[in-house]
């Protein structure tokens, strides 16, 4: 039984690899569009000590998609592949400060997105049920681009409410 997010909605599970592709293909220009106009001092600030700013979603999400990119060939391509659990906030934690630039995140974000997309157009329906393990939990292979496609969506979730919550107070007076 699929299962919805807590925070978005989407139940990842249900997520067609066709739909995958589909949503990651739109990833690049919707990412740059609520980036768009925003200032470096604004896309920086977190509303709050425990919510990351704006371009440290962008960051996490070039991250993943480079990552799910890289590791979709070798699930396609080895015997059950065994690759470890990430902790998200630890990999932000230790992020060095020089890959926290907007038009890198944008760069890498459509180039994870476009290569996840591509792959996925070319890969057999059968090897999708192709096992790989995630920490100790084995998994089929959709689950790479199905969770390509929520943590995009998810993501440009958060950062469009970071962008309310931090946006500058105009003086209407």
């Amino acid at each position: 039984m699929a299962v919805p997010c807590p925070v978005c909605g989407l139940e990842e599970a249900r997520i067609g690899v066709d739909d995958a592709a589909a949503a990651l293909r739109t990833f690049p220009r919707r990412y740059r569009e609520v980036l768009e106009g925003v200032d470096d001092l604004t896309l920086r600030r977190r509303p709050d000590t425990t919510t990351w700013s704006m371009l440290e979603y962008a960051v996490h999400v070039r991250e993943v998609l480079e990552l799910l990119a890289l590791g979709l060939p070798l699930v396609l391509t080895q015997a059950r592949p065994v690759f470890p659990d990430l902790d998200p906030d630890e990999a932000a934690a230790t992020r060095p400060a020089s890959v926290m630039d907007r038009e890198h995140a944008l760069r890498g974000i459509a180039e994870g997105a476009t290569t996840l997309a591509d792959q996925i157009d070319v890969t057999p329906y059968a090897a999708w049920d192709r096992p790989f393990v995630l920490g100790e939990e084995e998994r089929a292979a959709r689950v790479i681009p199905q969770h390509a496609a929520h943590e995009g969506a998810h993501h440009l979730r958060d950062i469009e409410r970071v962008r309310e919550a931090v946006k500058p107070a105009r003086d209407d007076a």
